[in-house]
C-alpha cells in the first residue's frame, strides 16, 4: 500500500540498492551484538552486587538467635535459595553459538564468513573460496539472525536469574523473620 491507501505498482517500488542493504544489516548487528555485551554486563554487575548484598544480609542473621542441630533442613534449602542465582547469573555470560540450532531447509545461503571457525576452515585457502562464493547479504543476515537468538536466550537467562534472586531475598526476609519470632 502507497500513500493514502492506494496500492503502488511494482515498477514504483524502489529496492535499496546493495550497499544500502549491506549497511542496514551492519547497523542491525552492531545493535545486536552490543546488546548480547550488555547482558554480560548486566549479569557481572548484578551478580557482584547480589553476592555483597549477602553480605548484608548474613550479617543482619548473625544478630539473631543461633540455630538448633537438627536444623540441617533448613542449612540445605538455604544454600540452595543463595548459591542458584549466583549461578543463573553465571550462565548468562556462557551460552555458545553451539546451542543455537543452525536454520535448515530452503533459503539457507550462509557459508559462515563473519563467525570464522578453525574447524570449519582448515586453510588460508579454504576460507579464501567459502569467501569469494559468499554473498555478504546473506552473509550478514545469517550473522544478524544467530546474534539476535544469542541475544534473546541471554534476555530469557538474565531475567530468570534476577527473578530468582529476588525469590531469594523474599526467602531469606522470611527465614530471618521466622528465626527472630522463633528463636
Amino acid at each position: 500500500m502507497g500513500k493514502c491507501g492506494h496500492e503502488t505498482p511494482a515498477a514504483e517500488i524502489r529496492m535499496p540498492e546493495k550497499s544500502d542493504q549491506i549497511e542496514l544489516l551492519k547497523e542491525a548487528l552492531l545493535e545486536a551484538q552490543q546488546t548480547v555485551r550488555a547482558y554480560d554486563t548486566k549479569a557481572q554487575i548484578v551478580g557482584v552486587g547480589y553476592i555483597f548484598a549477602l553480605g548484608v544480609v548474613f550479617k543482619l542473621g548473625e544478630l539473631l538467635p543461633k540455630m538448633r542441630a537438627e536444623d540441617i533442613t533448613f542449612v540445605i534449602l538455604a544454600w540452595a535459595i543463595i548459591i542458584l542465582p549466583i549461578l543463573l547469573f553465571g550462565v548468562v555470560l556462557y551460552p555458545t553459538r553451539k546451542s543455537l540450532q543452525r536454520p535448515d531447509g530452503e533459503g539457507y545461503a550462509s557459508n559462515n564468513i563473519l563467525y570464522f571457525s578453525p574447524d570449519q576452515f582448515l586453510t588460508p585457502s579454504d576460507y579464501l573460496e567459502a569467501l569469494q562464493k559468499a554473498d555478504p547479504i546473506a552473509e550478514r543476515t545469517h550473522e544478524l539472525l544467530q546474534v539476535s537468538h544469542l541475544r534473546s536466550l541471554k534476555r530469557k537467562r538474565f531475567l530468570r536469574a534476577l527473578f530468582s534472586s529476588g525469590i531469594a531475598f523474599v526467602a531469606l526476609f522470611a527465614a530471618q523473620l521466622w528465626r527472630s519470632a522463633v528463636l
